[in-house]
């Protein structure tokens, strides 16, 4: 049996407001538009992207990231998720704790780390 790739693929996340969040755990309701979310994708790659699991330290090169881009096609349903055009996707290839932890269930999804600064809806 040849050796998986361990490649996963998922959004980093959608452009625009989640019509299911009202509110956040901070209280607030963050949320990218399609424009700021494209430079936030773009910076990413230019600050040299590195993958750990769980926000941890010390589980940094988790992964290695092989694709990121925004998705500009027409609604995907993926049986899980509908990816919409504007939502940046990540792929990566898993080392293989990271691919243990995904088969097993307890790697779902990224959460890209960073700041921005907040604006008030107008």
């Amino acid at each position: 049996m040849p050796e998986p790739q361990r490649y996963v693929l998922g959004i980093a996340h959608q452009a625009g407001p989640d019509p299911k969040i009202r509110t956040a755990a901070d209280g607030a309701r963050d949320w990218f538009s399609p424009v700021e979310l494209e430079k936030a994708a773009w910076n990413f790659l230019k600050a040299t992207p590195t993958v750990g699991l769980f926000h941890a330290d010390d589980t940094e090169g988790s992964a290695q990231i092989v694709e990121s881009y925004i998705y500009r096609g027409p609604d995907w349903d993926t049986g899980d998720v509908i990816v919409k055009s504007g939502d940046w996707l990540v792929g990566a290839i898993l080392n293989e704790q990271a691919w243990r932890l995904y088969q097993a269930g307890y790697v779902d999804g990224w959460s890209v780390q960073g700041s921005a600064v907040r604006l008030e809806n107008k």
